[in-house]
């Protein structure tokens, strides 16, 4: 329970010391609370079991999935319990979506995606992608709490805050709220800090970051001298922040190679490697010819039904970047649904 006792004036000097207007008052765990619409001690009750394991309704369940893309090993999950997670998704609307976040951020903010990204980045001269390493992980409680004292909480309710949304220690990839705060933390930890470096030597840089992955483009092609600038501003300022560079995955493209954001082709326009386009059509082809239950071990999916899935996934996501081939590959896949629907196929 909280140890001190607050005044009226608290509340009504409180609005002053926030940054943004829209942000809920809270000076304590009492009102904090009636801002999430539970009890004091359930509050207290979920910050003192958060840290539990295999929990259905308060802590969490761990477990792995494979990491997407060529790289090999499993990445941990930490799943919330119902009651935390609701909790997290009141404290996500009320507590976190009122702070602002620049257009150099795409993730976890609705009504954007990677294309709004890449977007940003074609027929650039240069583009210099790098990539941070155990991003979540590495957004730690203390930070989360540094966060809202900026915002204008006092150390007691940022303290609660922070200790809602972590799981020993960190930030856990599971729960509602983990995107938008890594975005807030890395934000005011480092990305204000690198878009300013960048604008002291040129203005033309474009800095984004989607997640974990940053782009830094310019409209002129760079000299390797200018570009190792860059870099090492980018290395230094996740340094500081506790951050570290995931060195294997730091390329410089120049305008003469083909130039990829997020994994979409940004020379001219937005485009899908052709590899991936053949990839998709062959894939799409083979379901027609043989169905769907004789292709999804071979696409790395589950059952049939996993694969019809993952192929609509795909086409949503080539519809943004080319709607003209996105439409032709779905109507050759409707076929291939039509051919297969009486196969004796699960659907």
């Amino acid at each position: 329970m909280s140890s001190y006792s607050e005044t009226r004036l608290d509340y009504l000097e409180f609005n002053d010391n926030l940054k943004f207007s829209n942000l809920p008052l809270a000076i304590d765990d009492m009102s904090l609370a009636f801002h999430l619409g539970i009890r004091n001690r359930t509050l207290w009750w979920l910050i003192n079991s958060r840290d539990t394991a295999d929990s259905d309704k308060v802590g969490y369940k761990v477990f792995s999935i494979p990491k997407r893309g060529n790289n090999k090993g499993r990445r941990a999950i930490q799943n919330p319990g119902k009651y935390l997670k609701s909790v997290q998704r009141l404290l996500l609307s009320k507590f976190l979506e009122p702070f602002p976040v620049g257009p150099h951020v795409g993730a976890y903010i609705p009504e954007r995606s990677c294309m709004d990204t890449a977007r940003q980045h074609i027929g650039r001269g240069v583009i210099i992608s790098m990539d941070i390493k155990d991003f979540f992980p590495s957004v730690k409680r203390s930070m989360v709490r540094r966060l809202f004292l900026h915002a204008g909480y006092n150390h007691f309710v940022a303290s609660l805050i922070s200790s809602l949304v972590t799981y020993k220690n960190f930030v856990p990839q599971g729960a509602p709220t983990s995107g938008l705060i890594a975005n807030l933390v890395a934000d005011f930890l480092f990305d204000q800090a690198i878009i300013e470096d960048l604008k002291s030597i040129d203005t033309d840089w474009c800095y984004t970051r989607y997640s974990d992955d940053i782009d830094i483009s310019h409209p002129n092609v760079q000299t390797k001298e200018n570009t190792q600038r860059v870099i090492r501003i980018v290395e230094q300022r996740l340094k500081e922040a506790n951050f570290k560079t995931n060195y294997k995955k730091t390329r410089v493209e120049p305008h003469t190679r083909r130039q990829k954001v997020l994994g979409v082709v940004v020379n001219e326009k937005l485009s899908i490697p052709r590899y991936e386009y053949a990839r998709l059509r062959c894939l799409i082809h083979n379901c027609l010819m043989h169905g769907f239950e004789s292709q999804y071990k071979r696409a790395g999916q589950m059952s049939a039904d996993g694969l019809r899935s993952h192929v609509r996934g795909k086409l949503s996501y080539l519809k943004q970047i080319d709607s003209k081939k996105a439409a032709c590959l779905k109507e050759k896949f409707d076929i291939a649904e039509e051919a297969n629907k009486n196969s004796g196929e699960t659907q």
